[in-house]
């Protein structure tokens, strides 16, 4: 998943919406592991961006210690990772949605999680940040 989110940040046919301006993001194993375990939270019947505590994400990563100018997330359930990912990039341009936190130049790095359900399906938590 790492390396498709950024093969989207950087493939050719994304010009038009990144300038071609944007980096490879940066992995980040504190965004990682809270994107693990949101991804557990959405396998056992969660699927919400909000927490079963009721924290946003935004909340989550600060509680984590994680000190960030711009957050950002995205989750998916789909039956492998690439499906995943074509299904994010594949909504509309220039709006907000999954593939704008992908293509934003706001971010430089990322955590991803992704967990097996229960019903064989794949959970994945995205979790996109500018530290400072």
């Amino acid at each position: 998943m790492f390396a498709l989110i950024n093969n989207d940040r950087m493939a050719p046919e994304q010009a038009a919406e990144t300038h071609g301006r944007l980096k490879p993001l940066q992995w980040d194993p504190r965004l990682a592991a809270l994107a693990r375990a949101h991804s557990v939270e959405l396998a056992n019947g969660s699927f919400s961006h909000v927490s079963a505590d009721g924290s946003l994400p935004s909340t989550r990563m600060s509680k984590a210690g994680i000190r960030w100018m711009y957050m950002g997330e995205n989750i998916a359930m789909a039956q492998d990772v690439a499906r995943a990912e074509a299904m994010m990039m594949n909504e509309p341009r220039f709006q907000q949605n999954h593939r704008a936190n992908i293509l934003s130049p706001n971010y430089t790095t990322v955590g991803v999680g992704v967990v097996n359900g229960p019903d064989g399906m794949l959970y994945i938590t995205q979790e996109f940040a500018q530290l400072r």
